[in-house]
């Protein structure tokens, strides 16, 4: 099958993570959102390669040539031009449900579709759509385009042609695909998730400031970043569903610290608003203590 169009479902840091790495393989993109949020996509897809072409590591021609082949869109009409359909919206079942839906009545019959979803059952969402033995589970994890591995899941019709194709696709956008058993949170998400609540339960009980729990996760472990960060640019909202989606199915051992609840009530999400488990800039940093002086 000749894929050159993909359409990707959801343009929030996963969408938008897989879209900018589909199109810098050279894949022309739909990408959908019916969120307000989602108008700013494509100004944070040129966020993310400014940040690349700062360190030499794309050049300008290359940055212009990822973004005329990203097409913003919320009208769902558009997917029956794709190839390939990537759903990667938040894991809110009746979400999905209408959305593959809508999908699987608008694009063509020979497209696949990927779930890059994090704590629901690909077997749950086949459920919903025609072509169940063509949706395979493909959990990309953000940073997607700096991430070199993924997650492969097949639900319980998955065909073993569906497979090959989101593993070729996966391939080209320069994952190693590790296939594991159908599993609600994966691997990736169940671990993170365990990790960010014991740390926000460090912050919650005055064992440690968020600096220095940070300091001490990166240092220990090798890090890049720790866990609050980690959490901060996935965004607090987004763990919350995960741990509220994990908590319904394997109990008490995922209930969200209430330090969590809390930030995410006072909208301190993270990344996309400056401020969640730490502080940010304009430019995605984390605001350093001079930083935070400065502002003083």
């Amino acid at each position: 099958m000749d894929i050159r169009r993909v359409a990707v479902l959801g343009a929030g840091r996963l969408g938008r993570g897989i879209a900018e790495n589909a199109a810098s393989k050279g894949y022309d993109v739909i990408l959908f959102s019916h969120g307000a949020g989602g108008k700013e996509a494509l100004a944070r897809i040129e966020k993310s390669l400014d940040r690349k072409l700062a360190k030499w590591g794309i050049t300008d021609a290359e940055k212009r040539l990822i973004l005329n082949r990203i097409e913003y869109t919320q009208d769902l009409r558009e997917l029956s031009k794709a190839d390939l359909l990537v759903e990667a919206t938040l894991d809110h079942l009746d979400v999905k449900y209408e959305l593959l839906r809508t999908a699987d009545q608008l694009c063509r019959r020979d497209v696949y579709f990927l779930s890059a979803t994090s704590t629901l059952k690909v077997s749950d969402l086949a459920k919903e759509i025609n072509r169940s033995d063509m949706l395979v589970g493909l959990h990309f994890i953000p940073p997607v385009p700096d991430v070199a591995v993924a997650e492969l899941v097949r639900g319980v019709r998955t065909s073993d042609e569906a497979v090959e194709v989101a593993k070729a696709f996966a391939a080209r956008l320069g994952k190693q695909v590790v296939e594991i058993e159908e599993s609600q949170g994966l691997v990736n998400p169940r671990a993170l998730v365990a990790m960010i609540n014991e740390a926000a339960y460090l912050l919650d009980e005055g064992v440690c400031e968020a600096k220095d729990a940070e300091l001490i996760f990166r240092e220990s472990w090798g890090m890049k970043q720790g866990p609050l960060e980690m959490a901060d640019r996935l965004g607090l909202d987004l763990v919350l569903n995960w741990m509220e989606q994990l908590q319904m199915v394997f109990g008490p051992r995922y209930a969200p610290c209430p330090l969590l609840r809390r930030y995410v009530r006072q909208g301190r999400l993270g990344v996309k608003s400056r401020l969640g488990f730490l502080a940010y800039t304009e430019d995605d940093a984390v605001v350093t203590e001079d930083e935070g002086d400065k502002e003083d």
